[in-house]
């Protein structure tokens, strides 16, 4: 079994994680996928950058 610990977090916020969740998911599933979410936003976020700072060393299909 995995270690686990207390967060202290308020009741607001608990409440909104409860939103988030569906039936039968704990808070650590629910903040694995929170954080799954945002590690996701991120890569494509880079990966939008280095398309715009890299554009003109890319090549159409057209032309190879």
């Amino acid at each position: 079994m995995a270690e686990t610990t207390t967060i202290q977090i308020t009741k607001q916020t608990r409440d909104e994680l409860r939103k988030i969740g569906t039936m039968g998911d704990d808070y650590n599933k629910v903040i694995n996928d929170l954080i799954a979410e945002h590690n996701r936003n991120k890569l494509a976020e880079y990966g939008e950058k280095f398309i715009r700072e890299h554009k003109d060393e890319f090549v159409s299909v057209d032309d190879l």
